[in-house]
């Protein structure tokens, strides 16, 4: 009887060691048991000797051990296993039953087994290992002479075949050392494959030795753009920018790569964002240049000329060359924002589009895309491209990289395509993901770490046999304003993190709470490696409603505290506890604490009371990307930034007319409304701004009314217009701004309607 309960007890789950629980990416089961396995002087690696990679898991398993014991750790073949006393043994095993990169692992306390079909699954059964241990395990100064695991049941595998993460080393150049580390953190997390965009307008940055032009012309800018690229007018640094990889150190880092189960799939760009490469080679072009390599931002017109045969000829050497490095089966060849005016004028271009019977330019892309994907096949690889592909028919066995939203994978997955979701609203990590007005220079955008993590690969469109072709999703890190690695890993850190546990562990197990909560714990590791993360999971976050402000933390294991005066958030400020009146104007500061000790910035929130505060309105057209981050941001109290939209209502070609109903005749004095003009970023200053007042909500009266000349005005800007209006008394009040209208030819994005943004609507 005695022995039943003793076994019962050694193998009931167990609610402590809670802080060794918080694996990321969340396994698919885990059971918990009282007792720990103890690492230390003693350990013996076995492994299956004859099996390919899986000696290449033990060394990194022995690598991570000797780093933390300190001393040099046996390696034996698994049939050399026996049970001598006093020896903790890691055994690594083939298990054909579990699924591909998955693993079974048991930790009892006198050893670790781990079953695996391939050495992949390994290599994640050891990721998961490290993060039992104590978070200092991590951190290679630290050497302790036992480190301790509590007993465990783990089986895991992921959801998706590709969980990817992108670094453009086109707008700004990163050394191998850095590279490195980067896969490092993305393989620490369960991500196996490194999308490494090599080529830009901006910079050529790896070595073909077929074409030495590209490392000394293509390679290097004159100069580079300072501020953000919808600051007018543009500046630039004054300072030449030269950086590539020569092919050895492609060769290392791929090797480095293979070592960390991770695959690279390599970007050269075509036939769009290939202004270095012309620059080099301007027979390429359609008018033969010159050209020269861009120092700002943004899509030229200058790309590769489809008619000219050279061009491909071109394009099959350095695939080629490439090629031969690289020994992933996917190719990434760009596709991406190509325009196609050069092609429209150019007299080859012409003469290819009739001589192989195609309707147009887009129908010439295809056949550009085509041909490069021929030229893969020659070496066995496979093509991806951005969802521009798609355009004019996609190539036969091309994969689809979905970034202009979901909608290019939904039509790849139907049309039998295997498509990469990788939307711009869940997956770009050069968005701004805290408030803008406390962040560094980013593209725009605001996309914070729990909508990263809310993302779901698989749109609901498809049918169970269409949603197999969505092969997973990647994290994009664009390096426009991201001139150094700490900034990258600001940026791309925790997001990619939450990414990775998106694109690994079941849907049913994701759990933002739960990941918050985790995650806390997981950025002890991440400090134990140095890693510059982004700390925007202690933004403090306001809305408001019915006149009250509602404030909320990324976990409910945070206490938020608070003041309405403007002083600084320090540990004796009020708790929040629910919803605050405002009865006047104030400067609201909010920030997080956790145990006493604060975490995060302070939240600074300029709040305006007046006649509209938190009453709803009407649109006639609704917007329904920038909508101010709530349904009634027009008369919530808050002005936008100049840094980011994400707080401004917008709309494209159309008008914004908000009518505010004051529920009974309210004496008016004044309208004060705030526009942006940023014609970089194609938003544009209405025409006018009119007031106009009702009683009765149907019969309209002009009050006010103010010209804008839109023409005179340039830079990047946030404009005032203040409307007096005298002797005003009514019940419902409409602003009407007129829409600029059609973007004029020569401007960014001309042709298309412009976009209007306003923020708060102040009537006093």
């Amino acid at each position: 009887m005695k022995i039943k309960l003793l076994l019962f007890l050694l193998f009931l789950p167990f609610i402590g060691w809670s802080q060794f629980r918080s694996i990321i990416p969340q396994p698919v089961r885990a059971e918990w048991y009282r007792g720990a396995f103890s690492l230390d002087k003693s350990v013996v690696v076995y492994y299956p000797e004859q099996e390919k990679d899986w000696d290449l898991a033990a060394e990194y398993l022995i690598y991570t051990i000797e780093e933390a014991v300190g001393v040099r750790v046996k390696k034996l073949p698994t049939e050399k296993l026996t049970n001598r006393e006093g020896e903790k043994a890691i055994v690594l095993q083939i298990s054909p039953e579990v699924k591909p990169e998955g693993y079974f692992m048991r930790v009892k306390e006198n050893g670790i087994s781990i079953k695996a079909s391939d050495a992949t699954g390994v290599f994640y059964a050891i990721q998961t290992l490290k993060q039992l241990f104590p978070t200092s395990f991590f951190d290679a100064t630290t050497v302790l002479p036992v480190w301790k695991a509590p007993t465990c049941l783990i089986e895991d595998y992921p959801r998706f075949s590709y969980r990817g993460l992108h670094l453009d080393v086109g707008r700004h150049f990163f050394p191998p050392a850095f590279i490195k580390r980067y896969i490092d953190l993305l393989a620490m997390h369960k991500m196996n494959r490194f999308h490494w965009h090599l080529t830009e307008d901006q910079g050529w940055r790896i070595e073909i030795k077929k074409y030495p032009k590209l490392q000394e012309v293509a390679a290097c800018r004159d100069e580079t753009l300072v501020g953000h690229y919808s600051n007018q007018p543009h500046q630039f640094d004054g300072k030449q920018y030269c950086a590539y990889y020569t092919q050895e150190e492609v060769k290392e880092i791929v090797e480095y790569a293979k070592s960390r189960f991770v695959t690279i799939v390599p970007e050269i760009e075509m036939p769009g964002h290939s202004r270095a490469a012309l620059a080099a080679y301007p027979n390429l072009g359609c008018t033969g240049g010159p050209y020269k390599t861009a120092t700002k931002w943004g899509v030229f017109d200058e790309v590769y000329c489809a008619g000219n045969e050279e061009t491909f000829t071109f394009l099959d050497d350095v695939l080629t060359e490439v090629c031969a490095l690289f020994p992933g089966d996917y190719v990434h060849i760009g596709g991406d924002e190509c325009p196609k005016g050069s092609w429209k004028k150019c007299p080859k271009c012409q003469q290819r589009i009739r001589e192989e019977g195609l309707h147009d330019e887009h129908e010439l892309q295809s056949y550009f895309i085509k041909r490069a994907e021929a030229m893969l096949a020659k070496h066995d690889k496979k093509l991806i491209g951005w969802d521009e592909i798609l355009e004019g028919g996609l190539a036969p066995s091309a994969t689809v990289m979905s970034w202009r939203g979901t909608e290019g994978g939904i039509a790849a997955a139907k049309a039998g395509h295997d498509a990469i979701m990788t939307p711009g609203s869940h997956c770009y990590l050069d968005h701004y993901q805290s408030d803008p007005e406390t962040e560094p220079t980013a593209i725009g955008g605001y996309t914070t770490l729990q909508k990263t993590y809310s993302y779901e690969p698989i749109p609901e469109e498809l049918t169970e046999e269409e949603a197999k072709h969505i092969l997973g999703a990647q994290g994009n890190v664009w390096t426009e304003y991201m001139q150094t690695s700490d900034y990258v890993e600001y940026m791309a850190y925790p997001r990619a993190i939450a990414l990775a546990e998106v694109t690994w562990s079941p849907k049913n197990r994701r759990d933002w709470e739960d990941f918050s909560s985790r995650i806390i714990l997981h950025f002890q590791r991440l400090d134990a490696l140095s890693v510059n993360y982004a700390r925007g999971l202690y933004d403090v976050h306001a809305a408001f409603e019915n006149g009250l402000l509602n404030l909320k933390a990324a976990s409910e294991a945070l206490e938020i505290r608070y003041t309405l005066d403007g002083s600084a958030v320090n540990p004796k400020s009020p708790v929040y506890t629910e919803a605050i009146p405002l009865e006047e104007s104030c400067t609201v500061r909010a920030a997080c604490f956790q145990k006493g000790t604060r975490q995060g910035k302070d939240m600074v929130l300029e709040y305006s009371k007046h006649l509209a505060s938190g009453l709803p309105y009407t649109l006639t057209n609704k917007p329904t990307h920038y909508t101010g981050g709530e349904e009634y941001a027009l008369t919530n109290g808050i002005t936008g930034s100049d840094k980011t939209w994400s707080k401004w209502v917008g709309i494209t070609g159309k008008d914004l007319d908000p009518t505010i109903d004051f529920g009974k005749k309210q004496g008016v004095q004044s309208v004060e409304l705030h526009f942006v003009n940023s014609k970089g970023s194609w938003i544009y200053p209405p025409r006018q701004i009119q007031v106009y007042t009702s009683d009765d909500g149907k019969n309209f009266t002009l009050a006010a009314e103010q010209k804008i000349d839109a023409e005179a005005m340039s830079g990047r800007s946030v404009e005032t217009v203040n409307l007096a209006l005298k002797n005003t008394e009514a019940r419902y009040l409409r602003v009407l701004a007129s829409s600029y209208g059609q973007i004029p030819s020569g401007m960014p994005g001309e042709g298309n309607g412009a976009w209007l943004f306003l923020d708060e609507i102040i009537v006093k």
